[in-house]
């Protein structure tokens, strides 16, 4: 509305859209009496407010006035005056009627537009961190390149180093509010009156827009970020440090996803060559750009083969009790196992595709084994954190199982605990429909802590994974913690799968735990799709089955 006098009609008809009420000609009459005068809304959130907005829509506030206030201490507080002209003294009853419905229909209006004004916080900001978040850095940035001055300021992709050791020993509850920590810390560093800010990208992933001049402050800043934490009754100083990959915003940068393209790229460049600091440079694309070009070619060309790792079941006899499908990338001349290319998978965005056509795969092959009559077990497939930030994930996933007719619970999706530690109520959404559908869910990668209790509480899932060497057969207290860890997940219905055994000592501890699934190079190396067929078939372990020695360095 502009200042003056607003159209009270176009106003009611605008209600009309908003509410269920019906105006009708005789309230246009009394246009002249009314006027709206000033709109004020604070948003409170958590508590505190964090923006007000005023608005004076008529020239005067007039001498008559009344106020309608709407909202409640953790909303928006909103108040609305509207100025009038009094009506003659002997109002009629349908003056005095007409003044109940405007009220009323102005708090109805404000409610809508109370809504609207949150939906809007809620989309530009991450309530959790008390920050900025991907959606608001892409409108700045897209703003900042319309109006011609993004060129002042640098951009920097922020990852916090080691924070899997804090889920490792701590769990990932603290390592979450670990990192709220950091957030609220890095938060304080940009300057508004500059134009700058942070945004939270996920987990441990933050982006801060600077101007250039200030990049080695904020590389000093970053190096050591002090916080303070609380485990239990302990409190104790913890400084983080981190990597990060930058770039300087140039002349001929045109839209957001150009600059943040660079900033991955620098980010991966740093991580896979342990360099703290990496700017984005010419040459640095060349060689990036080379290597996500070969991998999304493989990807696009089929190249990728799966690999089936089994899943051993010595609840009587050894005997195949399920696998993990992998992928396995075929480049000149030698089979590329994901750890050395899921950073640059995970920081391109391709990794997502990768669990799909692993997925699609997975599918094409049991059905194809299902008609030629072969036995078949339960396939996993890993599904990255990356795919937490699309909540029809779930959907997506039973699409293409059911795409190809095959049965859900010959089907598993596994999440790794260190991927979701700031996405667990996408994933308990995620896990709830696959679970509902049948599919079968793990938890990989699973700590000790807090955490896992809460997640063992909170997920729908069928497995939970460990780690053998997270767990020394010599240490008494890791045996306890062992044991009690299994047997509760056995009481929730979990199933623990133990990864990495590497004794039969460890195996002998591990089973009198309650643990009687391991997965592991011990009994069996990941396996071509020729040779995981030939298992199919014989899925007995006896002490003389070995995998043939070309097979064994092919998987390596």
């Amino acid at each position: 509305m502009v200042a003056g006098t607003p159209d009270i009609k176009a106003f009611f008809d605008t209600l009309n859209e908003c509410v269920d009420c019906r105006f009708n000609d005789r309230f246009i009459k009394y246009a002249d009496y009314l006027s709206i005068a000033k709109i004020e809304d604070t948003q409170i959130i958590s508590g505190r407010p964090v923006s007000k907005n005023v608005d004076f829509l008529s020239d005067s506030v007039g001498q008559e006035f009344f106020e309608v206030t709407l909202g409640s201490a953790d909303s928006v507080i909103t108040v609305i005056r509207f100025t009038y002209k009094q009506f003659p003294p002997q109002q009629t009853a349908e003056q005095q009627e007409f003044i109940k419905i405007f009220r009323a229909a102005v708090s109805h209006m404000i409610a809508v537009h109370r809504l609207s004004g949150q939906c809007s916080y809620l989309y530009n900001n991450d309530i959790e961190f008390g920050m900025l978040n991907h959606n608001y850095l892409k409108n700045r940035l897209e703003d900042l390149f319309s109006n011609g001055t993004a060129i002042k300021y640098s951009i920097a992709f922020i990852n916090i180093k080691d924070v899997n050791q804090l889920n490792r020993f701590f769990g990932s509850d603290f390592a979450g509010s670990a990192i709220k920590l950091f957030g609220a810390k890095l938060n304080e560093f940009p300057d508004e009156g500059r134009g700058e800010f942070a945004a939270h990208m996920g987990g441990d992933n933050f982006v801060v827009v600077i101007t250039t001049s200030r990049l080695p402050e904020l590389e000093h800043f970053i190096s050591s970020v002090p916080v303070m934490i609380t485990y239990g009754v302990d409190k104790f100083e913890h400084f983080f440090s981190c990597r990060a990959g930058i770039t300087t915003i140039r002349s001929n940068h045109r839209f957001s996803g150009q600059v943040m393209g660079e900033c991955s790229q620098a980010l991966s460049y740093s991580k896979k060559n342990n360099i703290d600091i990496v700017y984005y440079t010419e040459e640095l694309n060349e060689k990036n750009m080379n290597n996500t070009e070969t991998l999304t070619r493989a990807l696009n060309d089929h190249k990728f083969l799966i690999y089936y790792q089994p899943v051993i079941s010595l609840e009587d006899k050894p005997c195949l009790h399920a696998a993990e499908a992998l992928a396995r990338w075929p480049l000149e001349g030698k089979i590329i196992a994901p750890q050395d290319f899921i950073t640059l998978a995970t920081d391109s965005g391709i990794v997502t595709k990768i669990d799909f056509y692993v997925l699609e795969n997975v599918c094409k092959n049991i059905k194809s084994w299902q008609e030629q009559g072969i036995p078949l077990v339960p396939i996993s497939i890993n599904f990255s954190g990356r795919h937490l930030f699309n909540a029809s994930v779930g959907t997506d996933i039973l699409n293409i199982i059911d795409k190809y007719k095959v049965d859900h619970s010959l089907i598993g999706i596994e999440f790794s605990e260190p991927d979701f530690t700031q996405r667990v109520p996408v994933l308990q959404e995620v896990t709830h429909t696959l679970s509902e559908a049948g599919v079968l869910v793990t938890l990989d990668k699973f700590s000790t802590g807090q955490s896992t209790l809460t997640l063992l509480h909170d997920m729908e899932a069928s497995y939970v994974k460990i780690d053998a060497d997270r767990f020394d057969p010599e240490d008494a207290k890791g045996r306890i913690i062992t044991n009690d860890m299994i047997n509760l997940a056995n009481l929730l219905g979990y199933k623990v799968i133990c990864e990495g055994v590497k004794s039969q000592k460890q195996i002998d501890d591990l089973k009198m735990c309650g643990c009687n699934l391991f997965q592991s190079f011990y009994y069996d190396k990941p396996l071509s799709e020729r040779f995981f067929v030939t298992r199919l078939q014989n899925p007995s372990y006896v002490s003389e089955d070995a995998i043939p020695a070309v097979e064994a360095e092919a998987a390596n």
